[in-house]
Formats: structure tokens, sequence, C-alpha cells
């Protein structure tokens, strides 16, 4: 957690406003299709620009990666397959998002607004009780993570989601990241740590409609972790819209 306070006061989005959006996370954020086919229509970006487009914002999609995108006129993006938050010696095979790929994703795509869902892979290493992958420590990633962004740029917008109940992460395992109800209390969450950025004024918030956004079956998870089913990322892409428009200043119209 970053101490101090971001330069100027936290404001809000215009639709007149042209926006540098980087979607940032793993393969479903990369748009992989079920059991890692290479789809080429974005995943949830590809109905996420169309809305935004319809509801008047004028949006560049950034990012280093352009690949499951060559259906789109924007393709760029930061979703980096089997990659988990932060890696630990006990399986050193998956990349990690924090730390050099971040800086260098914030360096490169200048985001004015990040839309940040990552961890189910490592949920799923913690289920594994693969070493290091505990609660604490992957809470602990994500904060690193968001970290990262406002520090290369403080003023920057960057919406978190809960990851989406994907059928085989348990249940109370994707709740408990989240900090929702119903489950065993924690004493931290997904919810405290971006509460806790936004109290000393960062411009980080909360999409905690994502993790139930999805109906959490086969017919919208065909391989139990992505949601390309039918209308699964559609509804993703849903949740980032309202996401966005939560930050957005109230009666911008489209100029």
């Amino acid at each position: 957690m970053l101490t101090g306070r971001p330069s100027g006061s936290p404001a809000l989005i215009a639709k007149s406003q042209p926006l540098r959006i980087m979607a940032f996370g793993d393969s479903i954020t990369a748009g992989v299709g079920a059991f890692g086919l290479r789809v080429q229509d974005g995943g949830y970006r590809g109905p996420l620009g169309h809305l935004l487009q319809q509801s008047g914002y004028h949006v560049t999609f950034v990012g280093t990666r352009n690949d499951y995108s060559d259906g789109l006129s924007y393709p760029a993006h930061e979703g980096w397959p089997g990659y988990v938050v932060r890696s630990y010696p006990s399986d050193p095979g998956p990349g990690q998002l924090w730390g050099p790929l971040a800086r260098k994703a914030m360096q490169d795509d200048d985001p004015d607004v990040v839309l940040l869902m990552a961890g189910t892979n490592d949920l799923l290493r913690h289920e594994h009780h693969a070493t290091g992958y505990t609660m604490t420590n992957i809470l602990e990633s994500m904060d690193l993570l968001i970290g990262e962004f406002v520090r290369a740029k403080p003023n920057v917008f960057v919406i978190v989601a809960p990851v989406v109940e994907s059928p085989k992460v348990d249940l109370c395992t994707v709740r408990t990241f989240a900090g929702a109800d119903g489950c065993t209390p924690f004493d931290n969450s997904l919810r405290a740590i971006v509460d806790a950025y936004a109290r000393h004024g960062y411009r980080v918030s909360l999409a905690p409609a994502m993790m139930t956004a999805v109906p959490r079956d086969a017919a919208h998870f065909p391989d139990g972790i992505h949601p390309s089913g039918t209308g699964g990322y559609a509804a993703v892409a849903t949740v980032w819209l309202h996401a966005i428009e939560d930050i957005t200043q109230a009666g911008t119209t489209q100029q």
C-alpha cells in the first residue's frame, strides 16, 4: 500500500475526453476461448468496445499485445494467459504480472484507465497448496500490483474487478478473495485494499458485480475457467461498462 496522496484531487472522466484504456490481466483479459482455444473476438474486449462507442465514449484500447483480436479494429491489450499476479519458487513456471511487466505496460501504454482483473491462476495454486500461494500473499500481490499502476501514474483510474466465479475455483475461495459475504471472514480482501487506496486519494475503485456476472455453470464456463460460453464475455463487458460509467461525470454527452 502506497502512502501519501497523488498530486491534485480525484476527478471524474468526461465522455468528450479521449480515453486510453488498458485491459490488464490474464487469459480472460486476453479473451481465450474454452480449453485454450485461440479465438479472434477479444473475449470481453470486443463487446466492451461496442458498448463504449454506443454510449458516447471516445476510447483507444492500448497494450503491447494484439493476439486473440484479429476480428477487432482495436486489438491492443495486456492480457497474459497463464500468468499469476506474483510467482513463487515452489512453482516457477508462470510469468508474473507484478513487477517489470506492469511497469513496462504503464510506460509504453500510458493509460488513462486500467481495467484490472487477475488472480484466478493464483487462487488455483492456492487450492492445490502450492507453497507461497496463501490468501494473505495473493492479496498482498494484488496490493503490490495496484501500487505499480498508481506509482507510475498517480492520477490514473484503476478499476479493479474480483475474478469471475469460475467453477474450477472453490466458491468460498473466490468470495474470500473479493471480500464478499457468505464465507469464513478473512482479515483482508480485494475490497479492503481498493478502499485503502481510495482513502489515500487515488482513483482506484472496485467493480464488485464482476464476481457474480456470469452464471457459475458449464454453459457459461465450458472448461470451468473461461467465461466463453454464450453470453459469458458479454456479461463481463457489461460490468466494465457500468464501472466506467461510475467514474464518468454526470450529464456528459457525446461531442
